[in-house]
């Protein structure tokens, strides 16, 4: 059950908790979560979403939000996949990837043990 508003990022976090439970993953996954102000719209999951994102995949995303979010809309993005607690490639990938084409909210990823925001220093690396 989603939230009725999520005015802040610390909502935001508790929203992707709940919407994941419980955790665990039979693939990568990719979750679009659209806002109207505060308030959820609706929730998009792409399944079997690449480990590793390329270039193409996110400006795919980028436009689609370009031609869909409306005035007073934003989405929040969580990247999911199987497997433990931990950074991969990809995740950073993902993160950085999606951080790109944020309409201001935190990119989020999970995992089969924790849901945790990605760090503005996971954002900066090179990778």
């Amino acid at each position: 059950m989603t939230p009725r508003r999520i005015p802040d990022q610390a909502s935001l976090e508790r929203a992707w908790r709940q919407l994941m439970d419980p955790l665990g993953f039979a693939s990568p996954q990719l979750w679009l979560l659209f806002l109207q102000g505060f308030r959820p719209r609706q929730l998009l999951q792409a399944s079997h979403v690449p480990l590793d994102p390329v270039r193409a995949d996110l400006d795919r995303i980028g436009v689609l939000l370009e031609r869909i979010l409306m005035r007073g809309e934003s989405c929040a993005f969580l990247y999911a996949r199987p497997g433990p607690a931990g950074q991969t490639a990809g995740d950073l990938a993902w993160a950085r990837g999606l951080a790109r084409i944020s309409t201001g909210w935190p990119v989020h990823l999970a995992n089969d043990d924790e849901v945790r925001v990605a760090a503005p220093d996971d954002l900066l690396l090179s990778g």
